[in-house]
């Protein structure tokens, strides 16, 4: 999904402008009815590492067959060329030993591509899900009362959930390589979050792009992707964003908690933000918070240059409810600029009203489970746009479908004029959720907006 600034000059391929058409986003809806199940499918079967036996047993359904037994085989061994690729370019890229840019920029390649690869294995998957009617989630709902009888009610509680770190994580970077022009490296870091119950520690993982003659005032952008939105995992993903790089700013590309480099074994990109909803989306926002301030706090840490905290769909999202909590962070963990591209402003209700959790079927998980609307309410009190904006309106640039069921449009009018946005900073197209995502390789007047805001 082209999702930067795209690198596309003019004239605009016919491709190009078909996918922002607004009937991609029915496309994009029924494709996910069929490759959700066959991801849910594709990570069991890499969990099983070739063994029929334990692929059926985990996923209850199936049988054995010749056919299956080939699938689950190639799966691990793209699994295991995949992984070796992930290896031999951690161990170059931060290795603490100076390596030749283009070299450390071919096993990069060498990366996403034997992971796109690994990735695309899902699709062999699609008859097997349809037949033998594989969920596309295997939900594992809380009981709602319990739930929200867990959840703070006090403001300063809630705003402990969303706290920046006490001590902030050493942030490894890594060697440097060079891409057509532009300077790429990666920060690793732990996770301030604390692990689940018998849990390693989490990484995150942050792609960075950045001018040559990058200075200490160089502007920054942090930008989140959305749900099972996985650029790190394709061969050409990131690629969009060297030209906001040459723009002349700092582009950093975290890989969202459960997504790319962050997926757990027998779970596929954003799974786990489904899994246990809405509780589940709750924790990827308390998580994302903190990472979100440890990024900020190492921007200003190597120069003076404004940030600008942002993302699409989720990564909009994501952004959106940490920022509700940032008055009480320190400053220099605080934004400059926020970029909110297709968001909305009940983010509580999107358990049961967004087309793509409507896809997931997580509605009906949900409301099967027993949670009702005082219990989304209690959610609402934590994660859903507050009355005032968080930082200067004029700071914040908004992008809105008017047809996205995803992030309904409604509540994305309702969030800018709430806020009261300048209208020169909203920018409302006649497109759905996907459409609008793939339209900003034609117009970024978006991506020129923050870029303005950053530089002023």
């Amino acid at each position: 999904m082209p999702s930067g600034l795209s690198a596309i000059s003019p004239p605009i391929p016919l491709s190009a402008r078909l996918l922002a058409k607004p009937f991609i986003d029915r496309l994009c809806l029924w494709g996910f009815r069929w490759v959700l199940p066959a991801s849910h499918s594709w990570a069991t079967a890499a969990a099983a590492n070739g063994d029929v036996e334990h692929f059926l047993a985990m996923l209850g359904r199936g049988k054995p067959s010749t056919s299956l037994q080939t699938r689950l085989r190639r799966t691990a061994e793209l699994r295991r060329l995949a992984d070796a690729a992930f290896t031999a370019w951690q161990d170059a890229a931060f290795a603490g030993s100076k390596i030749d840019p283009e070299q450390l920029a071919d096993l990069e390649v060498a990366r996403r591509r034997s992971a796109q690869a690994f990735s695309n294995q899902r699709m062999a998957f699609l008859a097997f899900a349809k037949w033998h009617g594989v969920p596309a989630v295997p939900y594992q709902i809380q009981e709602p009362d319990a739930a929200v009888a867990a959840l703070p009610s006090e403001r300063a509680a809630v705003s402990a959930l969303f706290a920046s770190p006490a001590q902030m994580p050493a942030i490894t970077v890594s060697e440097r390589s060079i891409v057509r022009g532009i300077a790429e490296y990666w920060l690793r870091f732990p996770s301030p979050a604390a692990p689940d119950e018998g849990a390693t520690a989490d990484t995150v993982w942050v792609h960075v792009y950045e001018p040559l003659q990058a200075t200490a005032d160089t502007p920054n952008m942090i930008w989140a992707h959305g749900l099972s939105m996985e650029l790190e995992m394709m061969e050409s993903g990131p690629l969009d964003f060297l030209s906001l790089a040459r723009s002349g700013i700092r582009v950093l590309m975290p890989d969202g908690p459960g997504h790319n480099r962050r997926v757990r074994t027998g779970l596929y990109g954003g799974e786990a933000f489904l899994r246990e909803a809405p509780i589940s989306g709750l924790h990827h926002f308390t998580q994302t918070a903190g990472e979100f301030a440890a990024m900020i706090d190492w921007c200003r840490a190597i120069g003076h240059g404004r940030v600008a905290l942002g993302g699409i769909s989720l990564g909009a999202l994501s952004a959106q409810v940490a920022t509700n909590y940032m008055a009480d962070w320190p400053a220099a963990c605080r934004p400059d600029a926020l970029l909110l591209l297709t968001t909305t402003d009940e983010v509580s209700a999107l358990v049961t009203d967004s087309a793509l959790g409507q896809v997931a079927d997580v509605d009906r998980a949900v409301l099967a489970a027993g949670w009702g609307r005082p219990h989304v309410a209690a959610l609402a009190r934590i994660t859903d746009a507050p009355a005032e904006a968080p930082i200067d309106p004029a700071r914040i640039v908004m992008l809105l479908g008017l047809r996205d069921n995803v992030t309904p449009y409604a509540g994305g009018l309702r969030l800018a004029r709430q806020w009261e946005l300048p209208e020169a900073n909203i920018f409302t197209r006649d497109q759905g959720h996907f459409s609008a995502a793939f339209g900003l390789a034609i117009d970024p007047a978006p991506y020129r907006r923050i870029i303005e805001i950053l530089k002023d």
